[in-house]
């Protein structure tokens, strides 16, 4: 990140986090308090930010693409934020195209503790992320290779709001089973449908449907039969007309799943487990 131009000895100083030295070089017609307190944010240095402010600066209530804000976010200093809140900003008038709002940033970065002191200082629940993010920041918390089921419960218990945020499809693509689970226990609509990118790269993109829809294209078969026991619809039909089964059918050695969807009931559970020692039995032998 590019920062304003100060001059060495006062950069020293801020990096340093030396407020008596900062005093003696400062030269106010020469330099900002807003430049200083950037430096300050970006090099983490609480002191010299609460110098700024005893030396009447304040930041920004509300902003877009703000350098010193972004670079606040970056450092993810709680103590750099409590004195910028106590000194007007509000946290939830901050915004940055590219990567969004600070708890979007917490999310998206799997930084869990910035994410909760964020939240329990009074971010909005459900993150508002930049100008080019498809997906809700939520998304991030439950895509295979980085779902951090702990982050995703934080935002949960937080009441982040699931409506059409796909977070319940995405899971069910991807297979994580426990997000999945989490979601479902905490309202996710089990009829949402989405289209689906598909993050291992794979196919760009997937026609809209529900989340079983997608579990049975991918043959995951613990999401399948976890959606059915919560009451997912088979026959509903995604975009092409294909109803669950119909998917089941095309796809290659999804037969269980063929047999989960035509047999779908209270004893779902004791087969599943039954056919999966089978096929361990299988493998081993």
């Amino acid at each position: 990140m590019n920062l304003p131009n100060l001059p060495e000895a006062v950069v020293s100083a801020i990096t340093s986090g030396d407020v008596n030295r900062l005093n003696d070089v400062y030269q106010p017609n020469d330099m900002t308090l807003e430049d200083i307190a950037t430096h300050a944010a970006y090099h983490g240095q609480p002191s010299i930010m609460e110098w700024c402010c005893n030396q009447g600066w304040r930041p920004p209530r509300e902003s877009f693409n703000s350098k010193l804000v972004s670079c606040a976010v970056y450092r993810a200093s709680s103590s750099i934020f409590q004195i910028l809140i106590d000194n007007g900003l509000d946290l939830n008038a901050q915004q940055n195209e590219y990567h969004g709002d600070p708890l979007a940033t917490a999310v998206i970065s799997r930084n869990y503790n910035f994410a909760k002191w964020l939240l329990e200082h009074g971010h909005r629940p459900r993150p508002s992320g930049g100008l080019f993010d498809t997906d809700d920041a939520i998304i991030h918390t439950v895509i295979a290779d980085r779902a951090d089921q702990e982050m995703l419960k934080l935002l949960l218990d937080h009441r982040h709001d699931l409506e059409n945020t796909g977070a319940g499809v995405v899971a069910a693509e991807e297979g994580t089973v426990e997000a999945l689970r989490l979601l479902l226990d905490r309202g996710v609509n089990i009829e949402e449908r989405r289209r689906v990118t598909d993050y291992r790269g794979e196919e760009p993109h997937d026609t809209e449907g529900t989340a079983l829809h997608h579990a049975c294209k991918e043959g995951i078969e613990e999401c399948v039969l976890l959606l059915l026991e919560r009451g997912a619809n088979p026959l509903a039909k995604d975009l092409e007309g294909r109803s669950c089964l119909d998917i089941a059918r095309e796809c290659i050695n999804h037969e269980y799943i063929v047999w989960l969807l035509e047999n779908g009931g209270s004893n779902l559970k004791k087969h599943f487990s039954n056919c999966m020692w089978e096929k361990l039995n299988m493998r081993l032998g």
